[in-house]
């Protein structure tokens, strides 16, 4: 028997394109976006201020427990870094655990729902 999944959405940065502008910072009112300096530890020491400074070492970073998919983000980015994207987890496992995967679903589909109620209220505002 094939296992069940849920989809959910979630925003995703590809970092190749990500040149750590932060358009997407001001436009997200939920705060979920930041922009972190993505050097290696061990090669900071190795870098001037300058090159560390540089925005091409800083990339966008979403915390996806605060992201509600609202794609503004998304369309604001210059160089088309952020996307949403698909993701889908397991459903149930096998054993006495099910009491426990049943409680994360309902959770997860109120976070769904309230996701859902966010983009149509942006879709609304546009």
């Amino acid at each position: 028997m094939q296992q069940s999944s849920l989809l959910i959405w979630k925003a995703f940065v590809d970092e190749n394109l990500c040149v750590g502008c932060g358009k997407c910072t001001e436009v997200c009112w939920t705060g979920a976006i930041r922009i972190v300096d993505k050097k290696p530890f061990f090669q900071k020491e190795s870098f001037t201020k300058e090159t560390l400074s540089s925005v091409h070492n800083k990339k966008a970073v979403i915390d996806v427990n605060r992201c509600i998919c609202c794609t503004i983000c998304m369309r604001t980015c210059p160089r088309g870094a952020i996307k949403i994207v698909p993701y889908s987890f397991p459903i149930l496992k096998r054993g006495e655990e099910k009491g426990e995967d049943l409680d994360a679903i309902k959770t997860q589909l109120k976070v769904i729902g309230a996701q859902l109620e966010e983009m149509e209220r942006s879709i609304e505002k546009l």
